[in-house]
């Protein structure tokens, strides 16, 4: 065999290998959109940063079905009545942003729960305390006014930032706070819980770990957060975009106040607060 015919044939077989891996590849990409968009939407999303805060979720969850989009992932099935999908949404705003906007669009739940740990702003708040979002604000958006060099850095001239939302693409409108779903908060404050207590707070988030007392009580004073995690307001933010109803909830794991240890386990003990939750629910 000369060294043409065998080029030759050599490239017809890499062709037909590479049009072969494209027509599975584009067949399996076909199945999983419509093993994904199966024509109806679930009763509830809920979302964790982190395999900690899930666990519990994915155990209860009957049928568990894993769905892999882009950097999420998503598990399908049902707990007690309701149809749920669990996100794991990773860790900070761009990843809430994205995995609740994928969840939304691919799964079309009636309720987002955003749930996991979070660090207290409020000195009142004990470890495994759990606060039910009557809202969610972003305290890492401010405005600062002009200070000359050599003036120091003082939160004092710091004023809070409104996100804005065009809905409908109408006039922007301008959200101090994301509110909470009034009936699902009703049902939370209701959910027997025997490791804390369960109140109604709101949720601060920014990608942001604070450990600086004066700045806890910074964030406490100007945007009134009763703790603070890196997803829940983000999360919020999309969901009204969507007109989607979306609740936050948030187990208190460390206080820079009183326990700065992080307690790992309270993650399973928000996301059991939570399949208590869902099971309760009608």
């Amino acid at each position: 065999m000369n060294s043409n015919h065998y080029c030759a044939l050599t490239l017809r077989t890499l062709v037909a290998v590479c049009l072969t891996a494209l027509f599975i590849a584009d067949s399996q990409a076909q199945t999983d959109a419509a093993r994904i968009k199966d024509g109806s939407g679930v009763d509830i999303v809920v979302q964790g940063a982190v395999d900690s805060e899930l666990q519990p979720l994915l155990t209860a969850l009957e049928g568990k079905e894993q769905i892999q989009i882009a950097a999420w992932t998503f598990w399908r099935g049902r707990i007690g009545a309701k149809r749920v999908v669990v996100s794991r949404t990773e860790v900070g705003p761009i990843n809430a942003v994205a995995a609740t906007t994928l969840a939304i669009v691919n799964f079309k739940p009636k309720l987002i729960i955003n749930q996991g740990t979070a660090g207290a702003n409020d000195p009142e708040l004990k470890i495994f305390d759990v606060v039910v979002g009557e809202a969610t604000v972003d305290y890492g958006a401010f405005r600062s006014s002009h200070a000359d060099a050599g003036k120091g850095i003082d939160m004092s001239r710091w004023t809070p930032l409104q996100h804005r939302l065009r809905i409908d693409g109408k006039e922007r409108k301008a959200y101090p706070r994301f509110a909470g779903d009034e009936e699902a908060m009703r049902i939370a404050l209701e959910t027997s819980y025997k490791r804390g207590r369960v109140i109604k707070g709101v949720i601060g988030s920014a990608f942001e770990f604070n450990k600086e007392i004066d700045r806890l009580v910074w964030v406490r004073k100007t945007f009134g957060a009763s703790s603070e995690d890196m997803e829940s307001a983000f999360s919020a933010g999309a969901a009204e975009g969507f007109k989607t109803q979306f609740l936050a909830i948030r187990i208190i794991s460390d206080s820079e106040f009183h326990s700065p240890k992080l307690e790992e386990v309270a993650g399973d003990y928000c996301a059991a607060f939570v399949v208590e939750l869902i099971r309760g629910m009608k």
